[in-house]
Formats: C-alpha cells, structure tokens, sequence
C-alpha cells in the first residue's frame, strides 16, 4: 500500500478528532451538537486507528527491517542459510515482501544466493563459526589453543593459529 494513502487519512482522522472535541465543547451551550461531536469523533478515531495500523504494517514489511529479521532467524537455525520459504514461515510476511529483503541481503554483500535441490538457498557466511586451533605447519596435526605450544611435540615442526 503506498504511504500517501496511508498518511492522508491519518491526517484527516486527527482532522475529524479536533472538529469532534470542538464541537463536544460546544455542546455545553447547544445540545444538539453532542450528535454531532459524537460521530466526528468515532469516524476520526477510526480513520487514524487504520491509518496508524497500515503504517506499523508497512514498517515491518519494509526489506530493511525484514532483512534483519532473516538474519538472525538464518541466526538462529544455526546453519548460516535459509530459504524463502523457512523465512516466510519464520516471520509469517508475504513471499513478496520476504524476497524483496533476500535481493537486498545479496545486494548488500550480507548474503549469497545458491541454487541447490530445485530451490534457492542464501547463505550467510558472515554468521558461520570460525574455529581457531593450533596447528603443525609440518605435519598438520592440530592441538587446542589454550596449549601454549610453539613447536611440534609429534614431529618438531612450527606450530601455528589456524582458522577452520
């Protein structure tokens, strides 16, 4: 839904709330008015409330904040990389919206698009575990990092940080 559709009965929805509290104030002197005042207000209160309701909907289909919504549920499947489908299912938004946000994850660089069993998969490298170890340059056997080795006890090579 465009934005103008949205702001203009929000502005007219304020609009009819002020003519609504005008008139309920001039209903002290004329009675008649209250009817009046009633109704300005009720249809004032009701065009903001769906205007207020379409803008918060359309901030959340927006691909910037969608985009880093799928990050952290790719996050949080652990694996680095999701589908349309695992998203529009993670966040319950429209295939249309979660797409637009997946082309602007690729676009940013934050995401790789990959074609693997008749469906697109987007990884995210930026997410996978980097693991760090001490390794023999030599003979290529690894040790934990928090022994502090500097030289090989299996073949006397240099032993160096590695990530994996």
């Amino acid at each position: 839904m465009n934005k103008t559709s949205t702001v203009i009965p929000l502005i007219l929805g304020i609009l009819l709330l002020s003519l609504g509290l005008l008139f309920l104030c001039a209903s002290a002197r004329q009675p008649g008015r209250l009817l009046l005042a009633g109704a300005l207000l009720a249809l004032g209160a009701g065009l903001a409330a769906w205007s207020g309701a379409n803008l918060r909907r359309s901030r959340q289909l927006a691909p910037e904040n969608l985009s880093d919504q799928i990050t952290t549920l790719a996050e949080r499947n652990g694996q680095a990389e999701i589908t349309l489908a695992q998203a529009v299912a993670g966040l319950g938004v429209p295939d249309e919206a979660v797409q637009q946000a997946l082309d602007l994850l690729v676009e940013k660089g934050q995401a790789l698009r990959e074609f693997r069993d008749d469906r697109w998969v987007y990884l995210f490298p930026g997410l996978k575990e980097s693991k760090v170890v001490r390794q023999c340059s030599h003979c290529g056997r690894e040790y934990s990092v928090k022994t502090p080795l500097y030289e090989c006890p299996n073949c006397g090579g240099k032993v160096e940080l590695v990530k994996t």
